[in-house]
């Protein structure tokens, strides 16, 4: 589920945003120096992050936070990062387009989206780059799926492991266990 929203909200920014952005995609951990590295190469482009959530208003539920990320550089200047030009867009306009797309979407069939808010993160690191950084916020509603019936899982048929025994080496162990499923030779 939570996937699915992720991936939701990556195919509505790429179609509101089209080709006027390098890259939409999902970020694999908070923003960070690392994430600026890696937008650095792909800009300008939006990123999507999973930000964990709090409990929903029922049992089984999560209010998730899901943050989208603008990122844009211009050679030119402040301005042009922040308002693009004729040849690229900016930051303001991704903002202005990517807002009014998610605020109210209803993620993958989960719930719907709700702008959160809006912050610069654009460290004075990333502005003497040429870098400007957008973080507008998004919360979702969505419940967990059902529990899944213990009958539907397959045997537990291997077993990895490594231990270490006081002062002792690592040992490690590997095991497959029969399941009763096996293919028989003659």
């Amino acid at each position: 589920m939570l996937a699915e929203a992720e991936d939701s909200i990556v195919e509505s920014v790429q179609q509101a945003l089209g080709k006027a952005v390098r890259t939409v995609e999902t970020l694999p951990g908070p923003w960070d120096q690392d994430a600026l590295a890696l937008a650095f190469r792909s800009m300008p482009g939006v990123w999507v992050y999973f930000d964990g959530g709090t409990p929903g208003r029922t049992r089984g539920r999560i209010v998730g936070r899901y943050l989208v990320y603008a990122v844009t550089s211009h050679a030119s200047g402040g301005r042009e990062r922040q308002r693009g030009n004729s040849r690229q867009i900016g930051a303001y306009e991704i903002v202005e387009r990517v807002v009014p797309t998610l605020d109210q979407h209803k993620a993958a069939d989960l719930g719907t989206l709700h702008f959160e808010g809006l912050r610069v993160l654009s460290p004075a690191t990333a502005q003497r780059k040429g870098v400007a950084v957008y973080e507008m916020a998004f919360s979702l509603e969505m419940g967990f799926p059902a529990a899944r019936d213990a009958g539907e899982l397959a045997d537990f048929a291997i077993y990895s492991g490594t231990h270490q025994v006081g002062d002792g080496p690592n040992t490690e162990s590997y095991l497959q266990l029969p399941t009763g499923n096996e293919e028989v030779s003659p």
